[in-house]
């Protein structure tokens, strides 16, 4: 009798998702309509009706008793029988790194708990064909099809046990606290949470680029894992579950084609050192929505990597890019293009975003180490509230602070190139900048970027350096201290239907290449745009 009702249970269970996964299917193909760019079309995965129960290998929920085998084991006989659901169901469930297969839907029920094992054994490293070590991704899995992970239960991370602390994002109850275990660093700025840290950081500072496999194992405690990172897979699906605690990157998915995440959470604390939310890297063909992030780095962010090689102009590795309805609270950035951009980037749509408390709203970020084309990019609808930094930044001297000699040939360079950016209906309620364009001088590398009905209430208005082709259409600035523009070295400025401006100077242009600023149909009188350090008053046009 109990085997025929946990029958019916099970068939029940599987008819439920594979409703579910008809009508997100629907749900895809609505957000995909009406898009500013040519439309594409995402196939959410389905599987048979099979269920496969990790408990029946033997995997108890008491989260003492490791798991990995009898998680890993189901996923592989899964597969191996056409595919289906691995169940995991409530409980807490003890676990090393768990590896996806084709053809499996990994779901977690309410109530479910994968704990990941702060056991270091359990995380034998991998090694490149450059012999370059790595720690195993918490799940992993490359070169798939037709993958999910589903459900309304819970990864954890245990990245307390993995994650160093900067001492000045503690107070100093919290540091004294905090240090009764593990060590801190040499010059007292950073906690380890492991002893012996410190010392295979010097090591392998003294060991330089290459190392063998013996001294990779020496330096092991300086290694990270991601808790999800999939590679090279078509057709995939990440859908309610939770993401939390995670020792480095949360979400780094890379080189899928055809992605759909639904109400996804990655629940870290604003301190998790280098805990990027969900990244997406060198994907195609992607939908996300109705996903939530609190961070301590970027929030949902962009990448594309050639790795170092110079990129085809023609090619666009991070393509066709949907997101929509998603809410960022902390992180460094709400949602981010880059560093990595030298693979290119296009087609990328941002609607209904809401960040509160997040370092910068939207963030670009490059340098000429790795920089690429990035263009096409459409983003409406966004709301802020209390952002630390600016509201709008584009950095493109990020990390290393690089710059082009004056007399260098730029094509010697991956040279970040944000050309045909959108920005439209974006409200901000406090943040230290309104919008920072910050080129790379002589080579005008952010061009063609429109922002239209806006109202940015900052301390600060909008700083713009080496720049080309602005516009700003009823657009209203409302800060607390200098001016609402001030931009240097920036031709090809256009000001539209600004209206509620107040006395005073409004813009300040600045240097002999700052060039042809036109205002049209706007408040805006001439004798309200200063033009200094050689800027030519002949360059401004009111119409």
């Amino acid at each position: 009798m109990k085997k025929t009702s946990l029958t019916i249970l099970l068939s029940i269970l599987t008819a439920s998702v594979v409703f579910g996964q008809k009508s997100i299917q629907e749900e895809v193909n609505a957000h995909l309509k009406d898009l500013p760019f040519a439309s594409f079309s995402i196939t959410v995965p389905t599987f048979k009706n099979k269920v496969y129960n990790i408990k029946d290998a033997g995997a108890i929920g008491d989260g003492i008793t490791k798991c990995t085998e009898a998680i890993n084991s189901t996923i592989k006989k899964c597969s191996a029988e056409g595919g289906g659901m691995v169940l995991v169901p409530a409980g807490l469930w003890l676990t090393g790194p768990i590896t996806m297969a084709s053809n499996v839907n990994l779901h977690l029920e309410a109530g479910a708990i994968v704990l990941f094992s702060a056991d270091i054994e359990d995380y034998p490293l991998l090694y490149s064909s450059s012999g370059k070590a790595s720690m195993p991704s918490l799940i992993n899995g490359s070169d798939l099809e037709n993958v999910a992970i589903t459900g309304k239960g819970i990864f954890d991370g245990n990245g307390d046990h993995w994650r160093p602390i900067k001492k000045f994002k503690k107070t100093d109850k919290q540091w004294k606290e905090l240090i009764k275990e593990g060590e801190v660093s040499t010059d007292g700025k950073m906690w380890f949470p492991r002893k012996g840290t410190q010392k295979a950081i010097d090591l392998k500072k003294q060991l330089g680029s290459k190392l063998t496999k013996e001294q990779w194992e020496q330096v092991r405690f300086t290694l990270r894992s991601y808790t999800l990172n999939v590679e090279k897979t078509k057709n995939m699906l990440v859908e309610g579950i939770t993401l939390m605690n995670s020792p480095h990157i949360t979400n780094m998915l890379r080189e899928i084609d055809g992605l759909v995440m639904k109400d996804v959470k990655v629940l870290n604390e604003w301190w998790y050192q280098n805990a990027d939310g969900l990244d997406i890297s060198r994907c195609k063909n992607v939908l996300m929505y109705d996903c939530t992030v609190n961070t301590g780095d970027d929030g949902i962010c962009m990448k594309s990597s050639l790795g170092g090689k110079k990129q085809d102009p023609n090619t666009f590795l991070l393509e066709n890019i949907v997101i929509k309805d998603c809410k960022v609270y902390h992180g460094h950035g709400a949602f981010v293009i880059g560093s990595n951009t030298d693979g290119g980037m296009r087609n990328i749509y941002v609607k209904n975003l809401s960040c509160s408390l997040t370092d910068v709203g939207v963030r670009f970020k490059s340098d000429i180490t790795r920089g690429g084309k990035v263009t096409n990019i459409f983003i409406e609808d966004v709301f802020m509230a209390d952002i630390k930094e600016a509201a709008i930044s584009f950095n493109l001297t990020y990390q290393d602070k690089a710059a082009i000699p004056a007399d260098a040939d730029a094509s010697q360079y991956l040279v970040p190139d944000f050309n045909g950016i959108s920005f439209k209906n974006i409200y901000c309620y406090g943040a230290k900048e309104a919008i920072v364009i910050g080129g790379v001088d002589n080579t005008l590398n952010v061009k063609n970027v429109s922002f239209e009905n806006m109202i940015l209430q900052t301390k600060k208005g909008v700083e713009a350096y080496a720049s080309e082709n602005i516009t700003f259409d009823n657009v209203q600035i409302m800060n607390e201290s200098g001016y609402p523009f001030y931009m240097k070295k920036t031709k090809n400025i256009s000001f539209k239907n600004i209206k509620n401006v107040k006395e005073g100077v409004y813009a300040k242009m600045l240097e002999p290449e700052t060039k042809n600023i036109t205002i049209e149909n706007s408040a805006i009188k001439a004798s309200q745009v200063e033009m200094l350090n050689g800027a030519a008053t002949s360059e401004l046009k009111i119409k």
